[in-house]
């Protein structure tokens, strides 16, 4: 969550951000340790696919902003 932050704050050409200051693209990391253990985050809402023991999950990853920025 910290790169999508710093990616953000980097952020500066106009082209790229909405009028709000939102950025105007999406972007979505998956995370994956040594344990096993697994995350999602992205910049707006979305889901990432994930196959476990218990079989095929869809699951949320953690957003930067919770809402996509209105297409005006």
């Amino acid at each position: 969550m910290e790169t999508l932050r710093r990616i953000r704050a980097n952020t500066v050409e106009k082209r790229l951000l909405e009028k709000t200051g939102e950025p105007r693209f999406q972007l979505q990391f998956y995370i994956l340790n040594a344990k096993g253990e697994f995350a999602g985050v992205s910049i707006f809402p979305s889901k990432y696919a994930v196959c476990t023991e218990q079989g095929p999950q869809s699951l949320d990853c953690e957003a930067l902003y919770p809402n996509r920025p209105s297409q005006d």
